[in-house]
């Protein structure tokens, strides 16, 4: 996760997964109660993963069209 400055969103998730960001921040807090850990830190890290890994996914495919395209022009060049 990138270190830039933070903004905020909002977001609506149904209940039962609140329910589980909560848990997870309070397992979190028992484990290191030095480092305090929200459901919304929970959820900001799981968003920035995710979005980070669909970037890469979404680099390899554009990379793999553009070989692509680039191999069909040679061939209908030839």
């Amino acid at each position: 996760m990138a270190t830039d400055k933070k903004v905020s969103i909002t977001i609506s998730i149904e209940k039962v997964y609140r329910d589980q960001l909560r848990t997870m921040a309070a397992k979190r807090n028992l484990h290191d109660p030095d480092q305090l850990t929200s459901a919304s830190t929970i959820a900001r890290e799981i968003i920035c993963q995710h979005v980070d890994e669909l970037d890469r996914v979404e680099a390899g495919f554009v990379s793999d069209n553009t070989l692509r395209r680039r191999e069909k022009n040679e061939k209908d060049e030839l």
